[in-house]
């Protein structure tokens, strides 16, 4: 230490801390004690410069979107509030990210409003519905409370200097409005927000493909081609949005079709671990895809790329139940064709469907050696097409007299809508889920 007082009065030192002590000190026992210093404290590794001059709501998406916010934001979430640190995954960064997206686009929208009702209603309502999918979470006033707390002293520590009191009044109340629209959102959704679910069976149709079939606790009523938000124990924390590839009933029975998906959060260690006996926890269902039954009926093309197939079986299962139907054309491709693992079940369901057809593509003509054995695909009305299925459905035309139906994965769904508008199908009669 820097004032020894030497041997003679080292009893003396009220103020003098023993090897043990010291080295405790140099242990990050946060998570163990809770925070004893600012979780902010220290410099930063370069000053931010913002012009503070300009709307505050800008300035303020400004900061969000510093490269630093979401690891600063992350340890000053898990100091404020211990619950935070069993609410978010071990890699917080992909979550926080979002929340910076949803922010910085109500911060622009309400700057842009420039007062107009209508416009800083709109950022209201998507708060609002936001909330409610956050009902999973089972969010209380004090985490909300916390949460603005946390964002606040990161957004001060950013900002440094720059920061008075202009920004904290503008903070301050863009929270309140936004935290109110949240937990107003909650409250007005009904059912349960969690619901509890044991996997009975599970099916790898592939060595890369978990089917995985579930029974609820209670009966989840979701509409056919909607998702629902599912944690799992292969990955604490991590919330994913799954399609049921079947309708909601009243037996509680759900199926997900899942790919493992190199450096995938959940997909990974779900496709591999999954057993008989595992709890999952399902909660609200969202998602828009359907198919329009105004009469008179619109055909209908659906194209569905590897485990996207899901919601689409989900509706075409929940159109059998109707005794008349608009024609269905689908789709249904991968990259080799023993991926096409959900061929079988949905040539059962043309056989007894006059008004539905299916078309398999896949852009190799043969499966690779390490694919294991091969089986026998069943016959369909029309032979396997080869190539991508943007390529592959073009060829048939522009489809501009369907609404079409589209699902995969993030990279499948931007080729397949950029290569049908660019062939002529109309955009707004092209409908789909982002992941």
């Amino acid at each position: 230490m820097g004032n020894d007082p030497g041997p003679d009065h080292a009893d003396d030192d009220a103020f003098r801390i023993s090897a043990a002590e010291e080295l405790v000190g140099d242990i990050d026992l946060d998570p163990f004690l809770g925070p004893r210093h600012d979780p902010l404290a220290g410099p930063l590794d370069s000053p931010i410069e913002i012009d503070t001059s300009g709307p505050p709501l800008l300035v303020l998406r400004d900061l969000l979107c510093d490269e630093r916010f979401p690891e600063k934001f992350s340890r000053a979430l898990r100091s404020v509030d211990p619950d935070f640190r069993e609410m978010f995954p071990r890699d917080p960064g992909p979550v926080l990210r979002e929340f910076v997206r949803a922010m910085s686009w109500a911060l622009e929208t309400t700057e842009e409003a420039r007062g107009d009702q209508a416009t800083v209603e709109e950022v209201v309502d998507f708060a609002r519905h936001l909330g409610a999918d956050h009902r999973k979470l089972e969010l209380t006033p004090a985490h909300h409370q916390h949460f603005g707390e946390a964002l606040g002293s990161t957004l001060r520590h950013l900002a440094g200097r720059a920061w008075d009191d202009r920004l904290q009044t503008t903070l301050t109340t863009a929270y309140r409005v936004l935290s109110s629209a949240l937990q107003q959102g909650a409250e007005q959704d009904q059912g349960p927000a969690r619901v509890g679910a044991t996997v009975v069976d599970v099916l790898r149709p592939t060595r890369d493909v978990a089917v995985v079939r579930l029974v609820s606790d209670v009966m989840i009523d979701y509409h056919p081609g909607q998702y629902l938000s599912v944690l799992t124990p292969y990955s604490p924390g991590v919330w994913r949005r799954l399609s049921p590839a079947m309708p909601s009933n009243p037996a509680g029975q759900i199926e997900f079709h899942v790919r493992d998906v190199p450096g995938g959060a959940l997909s990974g260690s779900l496709v591999r671990g999954v057993e008989v006996g595992d709890r999952w926890v399902l909660a609200r269902p969202l998602g828009l895809l359907e198919v329009d039954r105004t009469e008179p009926y619109r055909d209908v093309l659906m194209i569905a790329g590897g485990t996207g197939i899901a919601p689409l079986r989900c509706l075409l299962m929940d159109m059998m139940r109707f005794g008349e139907n608009p024609r269905v054309h689908l789709f249904y491709g991968s990259r080799y064709p023993g991926e096409l693992y959900d061929l079988p079940t949905l040539v059962d369901l043309a056989a007894t469907s006059p008004w539905l057809t299916v078309q398999p593509v896949a852009e190799e003509a043969d499966d690779p050696w390490w694919a294991g054995p091969a089986h026998d695909l069943p016959r369909t009305l029309h032979r396997r097409q080869l190539g991508t299925l943007v390529d592959v459905v073009t060829r048939w035309g522009t489809w501009a007299d369907r609404q079409v139906i589209v699902s995969g994965s993030p990279d499948m769904l931007r080729a397949t809508v950029r290569g049908m508008v660019a062939a002529g199908t109309p955009r707004e009669n092209i409908s789909f889920d982002r992941p």
